[in-house]
């Protein structure tokens, strides 16, 4: 069976058909606010960013960086990283579910359904890194700004990456007492109401922030059995900062959060499955099983085939507190972060589509992790900037695997409804992983101002990290069956990997470096180079089953090790109306964290291991450009070549699947990738963005702003089930959000309507087998 894991996306807000402006969203923004800077303005800003913890402009720092602002989020509705890929190039999230995520850059990122390995891509919010992609299931709406740093981290960002990371900043609490209340109405009966509030307890001394929302709409998939409507909303967030000023030398920051949703986001509609092998035998996969035994012939039509029996809702809680202590000493900084967090994650899936009462799978998933930074910061200006620290992160991660069987899976699983329902009708087959990493790092980096104009930075970080894992499998039944009975329990549970118990440990010691000189041509074109070596956390396969000859699949992988070259200029034009940058990466990956296939079992199975070498190499453009007063235009695009230099033993395709003692002799097991591009990752791709504000007159003799917004996204087409196979190829596809408004001129009130994926593009951003 070929089925989507990415959420299928069409029509308004990802959630209904789009009649022309008959279902267009509006939401009506009120309170008070700051004034915004003046319309008339006619330079680009230029955002500060945070990435090499000091407040630089983007424009003088010398790395491939993309910075959006949080107004200019805010305003075209993106509250969610996977919106992030209409402001950002080269960049993607997935975000099925709170489990099913991955975030990536260049094409790359982590596994989006694997718990115990971490993201190429690292996802750092107040400077706190998160490990699990679990926890960016949630919405920012009360951004200062976010960063997209490209290439390996670790020389100063937390924990040590591969590809690159997200930097989310929100805003700190103001003693300048400030409410402001967003509320939206949108198709499919989409309510959200956004509130952020802060303002002193003790003025000059202590001031606190808090913010709220909720998200709640009907679902656009109606359950053809029992009318649930799937990929609905149903959410909230609740936040509190406080900020507290000891004199001037002290700064402490103290946020604590929860976040929850009960949504149906696990629908992955069924987009086809082979009655035959390529070669021309049978096939008897999930559709041939469905109609010969039962009668039931399943559709494939995307977004109209939900007829399941017991699908339920997933539920997700994510909590944390973080503190961040700045304190100066001297000429230097002491910084602090502690933190914690915790997610929970609670699935129920009907697992074979259909209406029948066969078996449910899924996930239950719980991780915690705390972590320590202490870093010390030199001030800036001198000939010699400098910061070096200790990091260090205990993270314990439990995914436990459920199958529970229904009246029909006996029948289904044994191939004959002859074997009478109780063999299997109430048992439950469970694999219990455990992840525990224990890590520890220094890190130091330098820049040397050797003139006004040329400049060398220097970094270096030391990891040592403790991995242990274990996969556990056991089944629970109801009662004790006859010995012929039992053995045919047996023998399906067996299916599954059996009862088993592994586990292991390993400590590996990497080493992350960083060289990067620059030269400031002018003052207004700066020049850069890099070369950087990192790693990526080593992965704790919690699904480790035991192969054909009984050996398990490995539990601790190896780190991956990436060997980066960047080169790019940054440059500003027209006295400051337009900033131009470009940037050529040559990325090259080892030791590639990915599944291979186990050549040993006689059934379609794969496992998570290092695979072999990836390769990334291509150009990104950003531009943006104020023509004229009141008009402001950005673009960003990228050509990105990713391929698999080697991938020799890759899963074959479902279609091609066989070999000796299978039910396809003529088949392989296993494929060769090397020189094909990798899943998911589009040639080419980019956006387009136009701003656009003038005054207006309003009534009552007031005096406000109108404005207009469109953004538009373009991704090539990609592979995202085998490039070998002839199923889940989604060409390519653009995306059209627009929204027109009006506001007061003091920006206190604002009212607009809004619209996304005006084209009502339907498309898949993953699939699996």
């Amino acid at each position: 069976m070929k089925r989507g894991i990415g959420r299928f996306r069409r029509g308004l807000l990802s959630t209904t058909r789009l009649a022309p402006f008959a279902l267009a969203s509006a939401g009506l923004i009120l309170g008070a606010r700051l004034a915004p800077a003046h319309a008339e303005d006619a330079t680009v800003e230029d955002v500060a960013v945070t990435a090499r913890h000091r407040e630089e402009k983007n424009q003088d720092v010398p790395l491939p960086i993309s910075t959006v602002s949080g107004k200019a989020l805010g305003k075209e509705q993106v509250y969610r990283v996977q919106d992030y890929v209409t402001k950002v190039p080269n960049f993607f999230a997935i975000q099925q579910n709170p489990r099913v995520s991955a975030v990536t850059i260049r094409g790359l990122g982590g596994n989006a359904n694997s718990d115990g390995s971490e993201s190429g891509v690292g996802v750092i919010v107040d400077n706190v890194f998160y490990t699990h992609v679990g926890f960016t299931w949630l919405d920012f709406v009360d951004l200062d700004h976010i960063e997209v740093v490209r290439g390996p981290q670790g020389t100063l960002l937390g924990k040590n990456t591969t590809i690159g990371s997200l930097i989310v900043s929100t805003k700190l609490p103001s003693f300048t007492r400030e409410t402001t209340l967003e509320t939206t109405y949108a198709s499919r009966h989409r309510g959200q109401i956004r509130l952020n509030t802060t303002g002193a307890i003790i003025d000059d001394t202590l001031a606190y922030r808090v913010t709220f929302y909720g998200d709640k709409s009907d679902g656009w998939i109606d359950n053809q059995v029992n009318g649930q409507n799937f990929l609905d909303n149903n959410r909230f967030g609740i936040r509190a900062q406080f900020l507290l000023l000891a004199g001037n030398d002290i700064r402490n920051r103290l946020i604590l959060e929860h976040y929850g949703s009960n949504e149906y986001n696990n629908f992955y509609p069924p987009i086809g499955d082979p009655t035959t092998f390529v070669g021309g035998g049978a096939r008897a996969g999930w559709a041939r099983k469905l109609i010969g035994l039962f009668g039931y012939a399943p559709s494939i039509d995307p977004g109209k085939n939900a007829a399941l029996e017991s699908q339920g809702r997933i539920r997700q809680n994510t909590d944390g507190v973080s503190n961040e202590l700045n304190w100066q000493i001297g000429d230097h900084t002491f910084t602090s972060i502690s933190a914690w967090r915790r997610f929970a994650f609670r699935p129920h899936n009907d697992s074979e589509y259909s209406p029948l009462p066969i078996f449910r799978f899924g996930y239950d998933v719980d991780v915690d992790q705390y972590s320590e930074e202490l870093r010390l910061t030199s001030s800036t200006g001198q000939a010699l900037e400098y910061q070096f620290g200790l990091y260090g992160l205990k993270e314990f991660v439990f995914s436990n695997n459920r199958t529970a069987f229904g009246q029909y899976a006996a029948p289904y699983f044994a191939g004959s409804l002859a074997v009478p329902s109780i063999v299997l009708d109430g048992v439950e087959y469970d694999q219990y992983g455990k992840a525990t990493t224990t890590s520890g790092a220094v890190f130091g980096q330098a820049t040397w101002h050797i003139t006004e104009r040329l400049a060398l930075t220097a970094g270096i970080r030391d990891t040592v990290e403790r991995k242990q894992g274990s996969n556990t499998a056991y089944a629970y039944s109801p009662g004790a069956l006859p010995a012929a009975l039992g053995a045919i329990r047996t023998a399906i549970l067996n299916g599954f990997g059996g009862a088993f118990a592994f586990a292991d440990a390993k400590t590996t010691n990497s080493v992350s470096w960083l060289v990067n000189p620059s030269y400031k041509i002018n003052d207004n074109i700066l020049a850069y180079f890099s070369v950087a070596q990192g790693e990526k956390s080593g992965a704790v396969n919690t699904g480790a089953t035991p192969s054909a000859t009984g050996a398990a699949a490995p539990v601790i992988i190896l780190p991956e090790r990436s060997t980066d070259f960047e080169l790019g200029l940054k440059t500003t034009w027209l006295d400051g109306k337009l900033l131009l940058n470009g940037n050529l990466y040559w990325n090259d990956i080892s030791n590639y964290q990915s599944a291979v296939a186990d050549t040993t079992a006689p059934t379609y199975r794969s496992y998570l291991t290092n695979v072999g070498k990836v390769r990334l190499r291509g150009v990104e453009l950003e531009a943006r450009y104020s023509p004229v007063k009141n008009l402001w235009l950005t673009f960003g695009g990228a050509f990105n070549d990713a391929r698999y230099v080697a991938y020799t033993d890759a899963p074959a395709p479902v279609e091609i699947f066989g070999g000796a003692g299978t039910a396809n002799p003529a088949g392989v097991k296993s494929v060769d990738l090397s020189g094909r591009r990798v899943l998911g990752a589009p040639e080419f791709s980019g956006q387009i963005g136009i701003n656009y504000e003038h005054p207006v007159d309003l009534p009552f003799g007031y005096r406000g702003v109108g404005f207009f917004w469109l953004s538009q996204t373009y991704r090539s087409g990609v592979a995202l089930v085998n490039p070998l196979s002839s199923y889940g190829w989604q060409s390519a596809y653009g995306l059209t959000n627009l929204g027109v408004g009006v506001r007061s001129e003091d920006d206190r009130y604002s009212f607009q309507i809004w619209a996304k994926n005006v084209g009502d593009r339907r498309y898949f951003v993953g699939a699996g087998a």
